[in-house]
């Protein structure tokens, strides 16, 4: 494993990232203004309409491949960025292109993503990882000694991933810091992902589709697993933050 005190470049990469990663935010929100204003009165009839499902297909028609393309790109640069809040990103996902295929193109973008980071930290070291991450949070990271063996390693992942509102872009960004292998790395993260992915998508397609029970199941189970998620991060990291107190 790196040694996570050791960064391999200066502050100046780090600022760099942060100061690209704030001029991507801004041209997203530019560009969503801008596509809400153009859209307004379409809006409008889709979450005032009878049918809303249907109204969104009518939106969407001629316009597919153009929103997969989009919702895929935002997708990547929201796990890239980091701070961007994931679970508006597959609400949309899910009422655009349903349950199935909202999550299929998610979880593609996540992949994506998750490999541009590897190369990224691969590259650049502990300046990609502070560019977007706190330091301290991400030293108890490194002081988790599950971490430091693959097989352990691999089952924190799993873990991880798979519980719903437990913070993922710290791991992803630290992951090429660990025994870990690229490709088992994405493999095991993408596949972990999908409960909370698809979970989310079919509640946003079951409320469009006029299906509030079924939404409120998803979206209560969702909750109960993010408090459980929540709970189970926190004392990952406490666990982190005692380890490197007998270290010292």
């Amino acid at each position: 494993m790196a040694k996570f005190d050791q960064p391999k470049h200066s502050r100046q990469i780090r600022d760099l990232l942060r100061l690209i990663a704030v001029v991507a935010v801004v041209l997203l929100a530019a560009a969503g203004t801008l596509f809400f204003v153009r859209n307004f009165d379409a809006m409008v009839r889709i979450f005032t309409a009878s049918d809303p499902a249907a109204e969104m297909d009518r939106f969407l028609d001629g316009n597919r491949l153009l929103g997969v393309v989009v919702l895929f790109g935002l997708q990547v640069i929201q796990i890239l960025l980091a701070f961007i809040p994931g679970g508006p990103m597959q609400m949309v996902a899910g009422a655009l292109y349903g349950g199935l295929g909202g999550g299929l193109i998610l979880l593609a973008g996540a992949a994506t993503a998750s490999l541009l980071i590897w190369r990224m930290v691969s590259v650049l070291g502990q300046a990609a990882i502070e560019a977007f991450h706190n330091r301290e949070d991400a030293g108890k990271l490194h002081r988790l000694k599950a971490l430091h063996d693959p097989r352990r390693a691999e089952a924190l992942v799993w873990i991880l991933f798979l519980i719903p509102g437990v913070p993922k872009d710290l791991l992803t960004y630290f992951a090429p810091l660990t025994p870990l292998k690229c490709r088992r790395f994405i493999v095991i993260s993408t596949i972990a992902r999908c409960p909370g992915i698809f979970m989310t998508t079919f509640a946003s397609s079951s409320l469009l589709e006029g299906d509030w029970w079924l939404s409120a199941v998803f979206y209560l189970v969702m909750f109960a697993l993010a408090l459980f998620g929540g709970w189970f991060y926190r004392r990952l990291h406490r666990e982190g933050g005692e380890d490197g107190k007998k270290e010292q």
